[in-house]
């Protein structure tokens, strides 16, 4: 009867520490536990603050420069009565969007250095062989990549927030006080949100594209040439659905939010989808090759 006993209790007491086991080793630790520990693994990381501060003075400083130099040309043109009927010197355009566009977008530079912060996040672990370790600990794989995303989204976030409000409040600011835009004014705070939505689109997209390439060599190239070469250089060649593909970048999308003037090519909606595409499409690719490849 105990040999009986032990064989029958032997085996079920085994098969739920197998199962045990398996519930913590196959699917890793939990997915908050999961986040903390990448948090952890950002935070540790100085080239995470020095981007950070990067990000945060050439954000503000270039649009506060940005603000001024616009105000400085409305101001010497309004003094020699040079000003044209439709418009401000340089092709900006009167009321508020010709002080949000040229301010907002002053930010992109930041946008491409968040860019480059979601690529570290993971091109980082495969230059210094930590992500061995990471998908050992979790080798389901996915909750990994999806905790680097969750952290990417509330550090970007911050960050480009405080870029973006800072960006409005100071480089407004030299502005007349009768027609300076205000965050109470119609339209302004939509555009303000966007412009930060856009700057945390462009850091999935890096997180994304680092996960593809695994390489920050190669993540940082195709960045640059996402966010700074192709919108100006698509419709030179005079093609419509390259000039169309222009429009639809990250930052372009942005961008829409702040002309309130009606002379954005889509609408919110729009803008919207096509700041999901660039963060979702890119790390929905990596996640693929994520689970197929090895480290």
């Amino acid at each position: 009867m105990s040999s009986t006993s032990t064989v029958g209790g032997g085996p079920r007491g085994s098969r739920r520490g197998v199962a045990g086991s398996q519930s913590t080793g196959s699917g890793g630790a939990s997915l908050p536990r999961v986040v903390g520990g990448e948090w952890t693994k950002v935070a540790t990381l100085r080239s995470t603050w020095v981007l950070v501060l990067v990000v945060l003075v050439l954000g503000i400083g270039v649009a506060t420069l940005s603000g001024w130099g616009v105000s400085q040309a409305l101001e010497a043109a309004e003094t020699s009565g040079q000003v044209p009927p439709g418009g401000p010197p340089g092709g900006f355009q009167t009321g508020p969007t010709g002080q949000l566009v040229p301010v907002l977008s002053s930010t992109s530079l930041a946008a491409l250095l968040l860019g480059v912060l979601g690529g570290l996040v993971v091109t980082s672990e495969y230059a210094t062989g930590t992500i061995t370790a990471t998908l050992t600990a979790v080798p389901r794989r996915w909750p990994a990549l999806v905790a680097k995303a969750l952290v990417v989204v509330v550090l970007a976030g911050v960050v480009a927030l405080v870029v973006s409000f800072a960006a409005l409040l100071l480089g407004a600011s030299f502005f007349p006080e009768d027609v300076r835009v205000g965050l109470g004014d119609d339209g302004v705070l939509g555009a303000v949100l966007g412009n930060a939505a856009g700057m945390v689109s462009v850091a999935l997209l890096g997180l994304g594209v680092g996960t593809l390439l695994r390489s920050t060599a190669g993540t940082i190239t195709l960045l640059v040439a996402l966010v700074f070469v192709a919108p100006p250089l698509l419709p030179v060649f005079g093609v419509d659905w390259l000039t169309t593909a222009s429009e639809h970048t990250p930052l372009s999308a942005s961008l829409s939010f702040a002309q309130l003037d009606g002379s954005a090519p889509y609408g919110t909606t729009a803008a919207v989808l096509v700041l999901v595409g660039w963060a979702v499409v890119p790390l929905a690719a990596g996640l693929v090759l994520l689970q197929r490849r090895d480290a």
